[in-house]
Order: structure tokens, then sequence, then C-alpha cells
């Protein structure tokens, strides 16, 4: 398999990618908990505003609640922080490399993977996530694409997989069709 590929990529990784992909690992997977989060959110900040509570006990809870509503992505970000902790600030370097039956991931090791085991595709502006499981993501820059065709490879991976290209994000951002997904997906399950 040294040669043959159809497309190759990769990524180096540093605090802003390492915290990139832990948020949207946390967007793509806990959407129910970041809606509970924001909804009790939006209660605590609708009591204070509405409330006969002394001026104080308002003030604390419009203080939780609007920090509720505002922080939704944060456990992404804690767990970004214990990662690069935990490898004192050195994060590997990952190739890929896409076949026509299957991928092969190198970096700190190396293996092959058949497209049928990927569970989830996502994207932003400048990253592609391929996602295995909850805990087990592949991470790719965009500029790193060779041939450089994002929109071929993406169709690719979505003929391969039998999976759309979602993107995730904030719910903040959350629209009709986001809805939609997470009740397919609660379904599916």
């Amino acid at each position: 398999m040294a040669k043959g590929f159809l497309y190759k990529a990769g990524i180096e990784h540093t605090e802003k990618t390492i915290e990139a992909l832990y948020k949207m690992q946390y967007y793509t997977y806990e959407k129910p908990r970041i809606l509970i989060q924001m909804g009790i959110g939006l209660v605590l900040i609708f009591v204070a505003a509405f409330s006969a509570f002394p001026t104080w006990a308002k003030g604390i809870l419009l203080l939780i609640g609007a920090w509720l509503v505002v922080s939704l992505d944060f456990p992404g970000s804690i767990r970004a922080d214990q990662a690069m902790e935990a490898r004192h600030g050195k994060v590997p370097g990952m190739q890929y490399e896409f076949y026509p039956d299957n991928m092969k991931i190198s970096g700190e090791g190396s293996m092959t993977s058949p497209y049928k085991k990927i569970a989830r595709l996502a994207q932003e502006n400048a990253y592609l996530y391929i996602f295995f499981a909850k805990d087990s993501v592949c991470m790719i820059d965009k500029t790193t694409l060779q041939p450089d065709d994002v929109d071929g490879f993406m169709k690719f991976l979505a003929e391969k997989t039998g999976l759309e290209w979602r993107r995730e994000h904030s719910l903040l951002m959350l629209n009709f069709w986001d809805i939609h997904d997470m009740i397919k997906d609660r379904k599916r399950k």
C-alpha cells in the first residue's frame, strides 16, 4: 500500500486544534446534554427576572443561569486541557491515506480501517472530522488534502460510508435541521 492512495491528508496538532477537536466531539455527541444545560440556564434567568426573591438571590440565579447558557462547550474545553496536560503539551501529527476500500492512519502508530467502521462525518471551516466512535476521531486540516479537492474528497467519503457530512456547532446557532438530525440519531440507537 505504499502507493495507490486516492487522497492523502494530515494534521499537525497544536493546543488550538486539540481544543477544536474536543469541542467538535462534544457538539457531535452531547447535544441532548447541551440542550438540558441551556434549558436550565434559561429557566434560572427567567426565575431571576420574574420572581419576588431578594436582589442577592436574583443575582445568584442570574449569574448561574447566564453561565450555563454561554458556556455550552465548556466541558469540551476542559477535556482538551486535560488531554494537553496528560501529554505534557506534546501532541502528535497525524497522516491519513485514503484507498478505494480503506484508510490508513499513521502518527503515534499505524492502522488500517475499512470505511464501514466510520460512524459520523463532520466538518467546519478549516477541518474535517471522521468519527469511528465518540472517543475515536480523525481530524483533517483541509489545507493538507492532496489532491486539493475538498469537495471531491467529501463526496468520496460520503459514498464510501453512506453517511452525510454534518456541520456540528454551538446550540446558539441551532436550526430546525439540527433538531431533525438529533431526533433521527436518537431513533437509530
